[in-house]
């Protein structure tokens, strides 16, 4: 019954690219947001999931805005399916044009150096359009770390997309000898800093005001490797398209001790509240960021 209902979870999938690939950019937008609403309305414990997790971070806001932040981020997720379900049909050309990331020429120069990359990024904007907009405009692809979907048909149907212009998948349960790798000969790899880690392993740093367990391996691997670490949001724009600053974040004090590691840490995920609350509509607060209050 799990394999059946896979399949036809991938069949809906393939069947949604083919429409959301004979729309327009804006098209797709419009699109998303029916997508969006269809998420929320129809999984009540995610939507519930939801709307904690924007009170959490926002208690003093009016329960309308707090709702808005709820609808606004459902919008975004269907936005950012419907996009990714049309990649199959988006030219490089189109991809660029379409995601522009000021200061990414800072990331070829250094791959075309041999230097090695650490880019951190999260579920914000179109984090899937960033990272294959990125590889293209730096001229060199990237090794992206990702949690494999539960239903194995449809994660290897997204990545298919995903890898079209020469990004690699690294599932990261087994990422950390590829990482390596990659790091000593000069390469450039991705995360997605935003999701909940191992709390007795991993470091416990504020977010929203909450200590929460987050992932070390970026700021380990980019202090061990000698490594920049650069920082992009994807912020869409009234017109459908995205502009994604990129910058640097702040390490040339640190060294590879395990202070400095989650001192970096603590650094990247300020960066990013600060980019959320920014614009809160912006993230996906569907995945439960908190599981535990204290370490």
């Amino acid at each position: 019954m799990g394999a059946f209902a896979d399949s036809v979870v991938t069949a809906g999938l393939r069947s949604l690219g083919l429409v959301s690939r004979m729309r327009s950019d804006i098209g797709r937008v419009r699109l998303g947001r029916v997508i969006g609403g269809a998420m929320m309305r129809l999984d009540e414990r995610r939507r519930a999931i939801t709307a904690m997790n924007v009170a959490h971070a926002f208690p003093d806001l009016p329960q309308a805005e707090r709702d808005a932040i709820v609808r606004g981020s459902y919008d975004n997720l269907g936005i950012t399916l419907a996009e990714l379900l049309a990649f199959p049909s988006m030219t490089a050309e189109h991809i660029m044009h379409h995601m522009q990331i000021p200061g990414i020429d800072a990331v070829r120069d250094r791959a075309e150096r041999g230097l090695p990359n650490v880019l951190i990024s999260g579920h914000y904007g179109n984090w899937e359009l960033l990272a294959l907009a990125g590889a293209l405009h730096a001229r060199t692809p990237f090794v992206i770390v990702a949690h494999p979907l539960k239903n194995r048909s449809a994660d290897v149907l997204l990545n298919s997309y995903r890898m079209r212009f020469g990004n690699r998948i690294v599932p990261m349960h087994s990422a950390a000898r590829e990482l390596v790798r990659v790091l000593r000969d000069g390469g450039t790899v991705a995360f997605l800093a935003d999701q909940h880690a191992d709390g007795a392993r991993d470091p416990w740093v504020n977010f929203f005001g909450r200590p929460t367990p987050t992932y070390e391996a970026p700021a380990a691997l980019a202090l061990k490797f000698n490594a920049t670490m650069w920082y992009a949001f994807a912020r869409r724009q009234t017109d459908g398209s995205y502009i994604a600053p990129l910058a640097a974040v702040p390490m040339d004090d640190l060294t590879s001790n395990r202070d400095d590691v989650r001192e970096l840490t603590r650094r990247h995920v300020a960066i990013l509240e600060d980019a959320i609350r920014e614009s809160p509509t912006m993230w996906s607060w569907q995945h439960r960021r908190w599981r535990e209050e204290t370490p």
